[in-house]
């Protein structure tokens, strides 16, 4: 007998003793004819009283542990209960026996705000339901949290795996009226197969789920992304860098570098892109590519833009007071990225003009750059802000073009000044690529729009690039991104 039956024992006994006492003390005051009635009703009536409290507690005791083990909304297991199950289970299991899959619904807190609590919670329930009649019947599942489920399966190899999971997912096409006409569910998928049967399952349920948020990275809404240990390694240089970030901002480590723009008609140098690079106090210079990917997914991209963005008016200021009293400096452009976390920000265009009018700085020296690929986010959005940006005096460029399926189709919508040739077409040697290049610089000039083709890297395709008509050039070929007072020093140099 274990501690909690021997308790619940003593409160029975306990409780049985008060109602004796209570029926004792009333047989104690009533009339003595009533007490020649036969002791064994009283008996009956109190083993009666006490068995009734005793099943009381038990029903009671049954309903708490149900909510404790069992999700309220779509009756699975609980974390807690997911998990003691598992432990049991893994006790005789072998390496590489079973595989633990987390799957999340993507944007599902704005799905929920936009359709209503309701609504969000019958799409789980629909799913739950779902998921306990496709999963294999071995299957353990619980919902970890509002809209993410874990699953325990017995299967580790690859494809059948993968195809469980695709059984799982086909719920989107029974959701029926839940979901508004045109409107779907995406998910993102990881699976830690389970090696050790010995490690903490809620270690299991983090690296799925480390696996899940690595998938998201995927343009494939569907994609089962499966655990490894270089997964492991990014998440931590991950962590390292986001508590690192704060301070690397205060402290002015994150700096622009400058990389050149060429006139192809005469060579002549008329501008540049601004690129952010991290300045590390022990690391030194780190690349875009080490930190800007997940300040895009963390939101601290803006305060990067906005950080680059006044850097350059910084530095326009100083060169446009840098020459002689008697001589004007000649105008150069500069071009800075926009992140698509701007295009929520409705008063991003009144924002950069201010920072531009606190320098003195012209909004036409200026281009702002987006990608081509952030209308695949949301069309609508991206013209809007661009339309405001362009009312404030700002160049607009359009990076990447040619890297989407909608190029042809922006051509005639976007208020831009400048596309910038998709880096992709520059590599190949193709006659029919060539085609299409050509014929895009001849439609953006029949359009008044400037033509820029980054990522040059040898005289074949600047040469290739200049007989088509391309306005301006950038890439390696010409000089890499270099730090202000270098490309300060090359304005000079070109002048002399």
């Amino acid at each position: 007998m274990n501690q909690k039956t021997g308790r619940q024992l003593v409160r029975n006994f306990f409780t049985t003793l008060c109602i004796f006492i209570l029926f004792g003390s009333i047989y104690l005051f009533v009339p003595k004819r009533i007490k020649e009635i036969d002791f064994t009703i009283l008996f009956i009536l109190l083993f009666i009283s006490s068995l009734a409290t005793y099943y009381a507690s038990l029903a009671h005791k049954r309903r708490i542990q149900r909510i404790i083990d069992f999700d309220e909304l779509t009756g699975l297991m609980t974390t807690k209960n997911f998990i003691e199950n598992v432990e049991h289970i893994l006790k005789t299991a072998k390496s590489d026996e079973y595989s633990i899959i987390s799957i999340d619904i993507e944007k599902f807190r704005y799905l929920a705000d936009a359709l209503g609590t309701d609504t969000a919670d019958a799409i789980i329930k629909e799913l739950a339901k779902h998921f306990k009649k496709e999963a294999p019947s071995d299957a353990l599942i619980c919902r970890n949290y509002t809209d993410n489920f874990i699953v325990l399966v017995k299967a580790t190899f690859r494809p059948i795996v993968e195809d469980q999971v695709l059984s799982l997912l086909s719920v989107v096409e029974k959701m029926g009226n839940l979901l508004p006409l045109h409107y779907t569910l995406d998910f993102s998928i990881g699976v830690y197969v389970i090696m050790n049967t010995n490690e903490k399952v809620q270690s299991m349920i983090e690296k799925a789920n480390t696996a899940r948020k690595f998938g998201m990275r995927s343009f494939n809404p569907r994609r089962v992304s499966f655990y490894d240990e270089n997964m492991k390694i990014t998440t931590e240089n991950e962590k390292e860098i986001i508590f690192d970030m704060n301070r690397a901002f205060e402290e002015n480590e994150f700096i622009a570098y400058y990389q050149p723009k060429f006139r192809f008609q005469d060579a002549q140098i008329i501008g540049a892109e601004a690129l952010v690079r991290w300045n590390h106090k022990t690391k030194g210079i780190l690349p875009p590519s080490a930190f800007v990917p997940l300040f895009e997914r963390n939101g601290f991209i803006q305060k990067i833009d906005l950080l680059v963005f006044e850097s350059v008016c910084k530095f326009l200021d100083k060169w446009n007071k840098s020459a002689p009293e008697d001589k004007t400096a000649p105008a150069i452009t500069i071009s800075c990225n926009l992140s698509r976390m701007q295009l929520y920000n409705p008063d991003v265009a009144k924002e950069y003009a201010e920072i531009a009018s606190k320098y003195q700085i012209a909004p036409s020296k200026i281009e702002i750059e987006l990608t081509e690929s952030l209308m695949m986010d949301n069309k609508e959005r991206l013209l809007k802000a661009m339309n405001e940006i362009k009312k404030v005096g700002f160049e607009i460029s359009v990076d990447d073009f040619g890297s989407g399926f909608s190029s042809l189709g922006l051509l005639k919508d976007i208020p831009a000044n400048v596309i910038k040739l998709d880096k992709s077409f520059l590599g190949s040697e193709s006659e029919r690529e060539h085609i299409i290049i050509k014929s895009v610089i001849t439609m953006a000039k029949d359009l008044d729009l400037k033509t820029v083709a980054e990522g040059i890297e040898d005289k074949e395709q600047a040469e290739l690039l200049k007989n088509m008509g391309c306005d301006i050039a950038q890439g390696y070929l010409y000089s890499k991104p270099i730090p202000e007072k270098d490309f300060e020093n090359l304005l000079h140099k070109a002048l002399d």
